[in-house]
């Protein structure tokens, strides 16, 4: 496959990925709204919230599940541009590729999970849905530390070789901050906006997606930009 084919293949598999990780909000939201469950909440009140947005969480978290391939073809063609931008002895590449194959596996595992929390509304169910209510909750907010190595590689990556421009660097940092940030809500049941599950673990995670999304754009932008820098070239 020449180079650009690779291009805007990772740009198409990034854009499906995003947007197949982020329809689970606007599937939930066309039931009745209510805060998503926070870690510590009773089984109860976890149930209450499952039982309004069954169907539309059931698919879109699914979706979350399917995406994971287009994600794992954007981040093995950055990982072998980087690896091939930076030569024999660079080590960027391998690090995406195994710190993102590490990452994208947490995230993944957590909406199985997930997966499995519609299926115990029965009342004789609810201090196992108390249960695994924290433990997903936890789980989502400690998917954003998972998500913390792959992109403090490609912020590395992206100042060091050619193959990003200079701006998604920054943004990356923006993005890790806040990856970190949504991590913290794993320590804490309190205030519920850091609470793992709350305000903060929803603004990471949709970030991260936002990412993913904007990276492949940047994709799709160097395969546009390559027959004009080959016009120029003498």
């Amino acid at each position: 496959m020449n180079e650009q084919r690779a291009d805007r293949l990772a740009g198409w598999a990034g854009i499906i990925f995003s947007v197949l990780s982020l329809v689970v909000f606007p599937l939930v939201m066309a039931s009745p709204s209510s805060p998503p469950p926070i870690v510590g909440q009773s089984g109860a009140e976890v149930a209450v919230w499952f039982d309004q947005h069954r169907r539309g969480f059931l698919l879109g978290n699914y979706l979350g599940v399917a995406a994971f391939l287009p994600g794992f073809v954007q981040l093995t063609v950055l990982a072998a541009r980087i690896k091939r931008a930076e030569g024999e002895g660079g080590f960027l590449g391998t690090l995406i590729l195994t710190t993102g194959t590490f990452g994208y596996a947490v995230f993944a595992c957590s909406l199985i999970a997930f997966q499995a929390m519609p299926f115990l509304l029965a009342p004789h169910l609810q201090a196992a849905i108390e249960a695994l209510g924290s433990l997903t909750a936890v789980w989502f907010a400690l998917d954003g530390l998972a998500a913390f190595p792959l992109l403090i590689a490609v912020g590395l990556a992206a100042r060091s070789t050619r193959v990003l421009p200079p701006w998604f660097a920054r943004f990356t940092w923006v993005i890790a901050f806040f990856a970190f940030a949504m991590s913290l809500g794993s320590l804490t049941a309190s205030p519920p906006w850091l609470a793992a599950g709350g305000m903060v673990t929803g603004v990471g995670f949709i970030g991260f997606f936002v990412w993913t999304f904007v990276l492949g754009v940047v994709f799709m932008r160097k395969r546009a930009d390559a027959p004009r820098a080959a016009s120029a070239t003498p």
